[in-house]
């Protein structure tokens, strides 16, 4: 036992601390107890660290965050309890499962919003890698472990040593190898690992050993996602690689802005193809019908007028279906497209012609188009859109920065 808690099994150790599944009797429910390893107790920098975890986790208030109940001190123990989570980590499940381009979107997208949410609170994690990612049964998504998280405070000094390094190392920033100071953009850097692990399977930073590891992170360049995986889309490749750039300038500056650009990817998909059902088919059917019934009918009376009004001189009556007028073929029918961006006023063209800027509508013949939008400064946005009778089709893109 620890204090009041009653130690059921032990679920994991880390370089901090070993965690156990616990009995609150005082609450009546089971939690995550997280105790500092015996070699730490005695080192002041490490217990004040560890105790400020709970620090951390209490002004954290998000539901994929793990919440904190206690946390307690005594002469022999530093310990926590936590939220007791009933599932998986991402390191087991990625194991077992090959994640869909889709499910891989929507998982760096919560993780973005997530780490946004906590960088915004002045909170950086520090060490996002799967094995603090805890998805449950109801692939509902935790993060867990902000035990080295560092609470941004403009008015203190860097608290970690010189040659202290905090994190895990196949996961880590350059500014985190370097032991430089560090800000929200290190977790991206982090969170763009492990999207581009989902991707591929396998890791951009490779060593034998750490230092090896650590080369390839400060000096290496990883492989495009495209070229290990051809089957990942261009779009969330670039994300990606973006998040991995050496310099935290060069990558996404907010988890907001890394999710809204992984949104723009689930836009694009599912705008490919876009097929908007048509309304009030079956009347237009029928008026192709009739139209078509109309051109035959004239057609037969202008050849039996003919043969009378000109009849053949050489003894050969020719029958009507020997003239050779010409059906002319049916108007085309036209509907409305309206295309829209973010950011506003990327041009568009249509089938290779340019035909205004966003926000724009326009008119134009029942069937397939080539719908083009490029803006500078942004990628091109390309897709192949089906439009459909009697009804407007939206189209609504959000273009990915290039920068």
């Amino acid at each position: 036992m620890y204090g009041r808690y009653q130690i059921v099994t032990e679920l994991g150790k880390g370089t901090m601390g070993t965690v156990y599944k616990a009995r609150d009797p005082n609450l009546d429910l089971f939690v995550a107890l997280k105790v500092l390893h015996k070699d730490r107790v005695d080192s002041e920098n490490f217990v004040k660290r560890f105790l400020k975890e709970a620090k951390v986790l209490g002004r954290l208030d998000r539901a994929n965050i793990v919440r904190v109940f206690n946390v307690e001190k005594d002469e022999e123990n530093v310990y926590i309890a936590m939220e007791l989570v009933e599932g998986k980590s991402l390191h087991d499940i990625m194991k077992k499962k090959k994640f869909s381009q889709e499910e891989i979107v929507k998982l760096g997208i919560t993780i973005a919003k997530v780490l946004d949410y906590a960088h915004q609170m002045g909170v950086i994690h520090r060490d996002i890698k799967p094995s603090n990612i805890l998805i449950r049964s109801d692939n509902f998504l935790k993060i867990t472990d902000f035990g080295i998280a560092h609470i941004q405070d403009p008015e203190a000094q860097e608290k970690t040593q010189a040659g202290e390094i905090l994190g895990t190392p196949a996961y880590m920033s350059p500014e985190q190898v370097q032991g430089m100071s560090i800000d929200g953009r290190s977790d991206l850097f982090s969170l763009g690992i492990i999207l581009y692990e989902l991707c591929t399977g396998t890791r951009p930073f490779k060593g034998k050993n750490i230092s090896a590891i650590f080369h390839d992170i400060l000096h290496g360049k990883p492989a495009a996602i495209k070229k290990v995986n051809p089957s990942i889309r261009a779009g969330l490749s670039q994300i990606i690689m973006k998040c991995l750039k050496n310099k935290p300038e060069d990558r996404y500056q907010s988890g907001r802005q890394l999710a809204d650009a992984l949104k723009g990817c689930l836009i694009d998909q599912q705008s490919e193809t876009v097929v908007i059902p048509a309304q009030g088919s079956q009347r237009n059917i029928k008026s192709i019908v009739s139209y078509a019934l109309a051109i035959f009918l004239t057609v037969t009376l202008l050849g039996v007028l003919w043969y009378y009004l000109y009849p053949p001189t050489n003894g050969v009556k020719p029958t009507p279906t020997t003239l050779q007028t010409p059906i002319p073929p049916p108007p085309p029918v036209f509907t409305s497209l309206k295309v829209d961006s973010s950011p506003s006023g990327a041009q568009v063209f249509i089938d290779g012609m340019f035909k205004g800027n966003t926000p724009l509508r326009m008119e134009l013949p029942v069937g397939k188009h080539e719908v083009r939008l490029t803006t500078p400064d942004y990628y091109d946005w390309e897709a192949q859109v089906k439009l459909m009778a009697d009804k407007e089709t939206p189209l609504n893109v959000r273009l990915i920065s290039a920068n």
